[in-house]
């Protein structure tokens, strides 16, 4: 029952017992006793059976299966550390390798107040724009449609030009537009707008002109109107510039139909004034030659080359009257001269000879 016998008897044997504790065996009358090695041992280094001298024996040497585990030294890197962790836990990097993921994102809280911000946002755009609506700007000449025109108002076409100049120009709400357009009309168009405003409430300003121009502005439909358009020719006296003003009065007429597109008001203009001026015009001349060579330019572009090379023409033929007034009047002054000289001279001899 004594078990000193173990750690006394250790120098037979190149390692140290230590009992750690004993038992009877189950299924019989052995005893069982666990030991413990100061010494790193192996299983190939253990003695199957331990006899002591004196004492009951052989002991039988049972070792258990257990897993090696790398020893690590002073300088070993955490990697093996943890290696060696995970082995003696029964576990594999496989089966911690999802602990170590990417953080999850907080869950994202539903976006209830999209519709709040929204309209906040639409509210602010309101708030910004109110102010520029408000600001003085260019009101629209008076249209009635009254026949004939009242003093003070615009004929139609002049009045729908305007209009429609000015709503491109304009920065603010289709409602400020539309009531823009109603406070210049009265009379019959006045009673139109607000027909059409009260059958239908959510007209645009483009509905008031189209309405307008249905009621007041010609009957000819587009491809007509194009007819007309390219049926114009400059006439004979008329310089260029006024046949040019001729020719965009017809054009924009031919837009308002929806005959021709904004982008190619410019080129289908450049196209007729080359055709359609005179053979003899110089400054027509001179467009012939260059339209085709670069982009076509814009109405207040055109106009304003026309009317230069019309003013220098104008100043050349001027300077050329000056000159040959100049030399009119010499030649008379020294025919004078010498029709008095010849009266001199004849009156001279005539004393003589008598």
């Amino acid at each position: 029952s004594n078990l000193s016998f173990l750690s006394d008897s250790v120098t037979c044997y190149a390692f140290l017992l230590r009992p750690l504790g004993r038992c009877l065996e189950p299924a019989g009358d052995n005893q069982l006793v666990l030991v413990e090695t100061t010494n790193d041992m192996t299983k190939a280094t253990i003695p199957e059976q331990l006899a002591f001298g004196g004492e009951s024996g052989p002991w039988v040497v049972n070792v258990s299966e257990t897993r090696e585990c790398p020893i690590l030294g002073e300088r070993g890197s955490f990697q093996a550390k943890f290696l060696s962790f995970l082995a003696s836990e029964g576990k594999t990097l496989a089966d911690v390798s999802g602990w170590f993921g990417p953080t999850p994102a907080p869950p994202v809280a539903p976006d209830l107040n999209t519709k709040l911000v929204d309209a906040i946002s639409s509210l602010v755009e309101k708030c910004q724009a109110t102010p520029m609506d408000g600001l003085g700007y260019r009101k629209l000449r008076l249209f009635s449609g009254v026949k004939p025109t009242p003093p003070g108002e615009e004929e139609y076409d002049a009045w729908a030009e305007q209009t429609t100049h000015m709503l491109d120009e304009w920065q603010c709400s289709d409602i400020v537009k539309k009531q823009r357009i109603a406070e210049s009309l009265k009379g019959p168009a006045a009673d139109i707008v607000r027909c059409l405003r009260v059958s239908n409430p959510s007209v645009t300003a483009d509905d008031y002109l189209k309405a307008l121009e249905a009621a007041f502005g010609t009957t000819d439909s587009a491809a007509d109107l194009m007819v007309r358009f390219r049926g114009t020719f400059q006439q004979e006296g008329e310089k260029l510039s006024a046949y040019l003003f001729r020719l965009d009065k017809l054009l924009h007429a031919v837009h308002r139909k929806g005959g021709a597109e904004v982008a190619d008001l410019d080129q289908i203009r450049i196209e007729q004034v080359a055709r359609g001026a005179l053979s003899h015009d110089l400054v027509a001349m001179r467009i012939r030659t260059m339209y085709k060579l670069k982009p076509p330019p814009s109405f207040t572009e055109l106009l304003r080359d026309v009317r230069e090379e019309e003013e220098m023409i104008l100043a050349r033929q001027s300077v050329g009257n000056t000159e040959s007034y100049k030399r009119g009047k010499k030649r008379v002054r020294f025919g004078g001269v010498n029709y008095l000289c010849g009266r001199f001279i004849l009156n001279v001899c005539w004393a003589y000879f008598t």
